[in-house]
């Protein structure tokens, strides 16, 4: 099992997107949750790329209920 905890989301966006978004975009999305889908997408690719077959899910801390990816 491999587990990635994202700290930096909000950095993530200021440098895609610019720090004024970046600012107020949690008012208005989860932000650490649109990081790490994107990082699945990415991981998603990636793996496709190389055929290695894998189920990769977001975790909610502190859950045990998981939303596949």
């Amino acid at each position: 099992m491999i587990v990635i905890k994202v700290k930096n989301a909000r950095e993530i966006v200021a440098k895609r997107k610019g720090r004024f978004l970046s600012k107020i975009a949690p008012w208005f999305v989860d932000v650490e949750r649109r990081v790490e889908e994107e990082i699945v997408r990415q991981l998603q690719s990636v793996f496709a790329e190389q055929d290695i077959q894998a189920v990769i899910e977001v975790v909610k801390e502190n859950s045990t209920q998981t939303d596949a990816g």
